[in-house]
């Protein structure tokens, strides 16, 4: 009987790897008053659906849920910055993520991950970063989502010089000016 104990808190112990993950960050900072967390429809994060293409239609109709979790920029939140732009990109280089494009410039970078398989994706995660705004974690869940297709959604958002369109993101992009 004592073995299996002892079996059992060994397994126990290698399983909790104590790192966390990105669901634990999102739960983690849920009720941190300079953090703001949002659940929005795919319609107010991605370009005006009536203008766009009839494929592009079709995309959004994968997505079924976002979350956003954002930290705006501001005297009392300055200092934080920096130490979680850095454990948002360690849990997304340790987890499953696979990055699957990334632009802009070292002040306003904005990076796209993938989880699941190339044609049935099952999270999409965007995490932008703006050293005079903050940074903003999305993490885009949906059904049979494919990679291709995320792509040419996501080229409609990044301008010629590098950087991204926040027009894009208007309704999104609000979370910063009111802090």
């Amino acid at each position: 009987m004592r073995y299996l104990i002892v079996t059992f808190l060994a397994i126990i112990m290698v399983s909790c790897n104590g790192e966390q993950s990105l669901q634990e960050y999102y739960v983690d900072h849920k009720e941190n008053n300079d953090f703001v967390m949002l659940d929005v429809p795919a319609n107010l994060i991605l370009p005006n659906s009536n203008t766009m293409p009839e494929a592009q239609r079709e995309i959004l109709k994968t997505i079924k849920k976002v979350n956003i979790l954002a930290l705006p920029l501001n005297s009392e939140t300055q200092a934080l910055y920096q130490p979680e732009t850095e454990k948002v990109m360690s849990i997304l280089k340790r987890d499953d993520y696979e990055e699957l494009m990334s632009f802009g410039k070292p002040s306003q970078r904005m990076r796209f991950y993938i989880n699941g398989e190339e044609d049935a994706i099952d999270e999409v995660i965007v995490f932008a970063q703006d050293d005079k705004k903050g940074f903003l974690l999305a993490r885009v869940l949906g059904d049979d989502m494919n990679v291709a297709e995320m792509v040419k959604l996501t080229q409609n958002i990044s301008k010629e010089d590098g950087s991204f369109d926040t027009a894009q993101f208007e309704g999104v992009m609000d979370i910063f000016k009111n802090n």
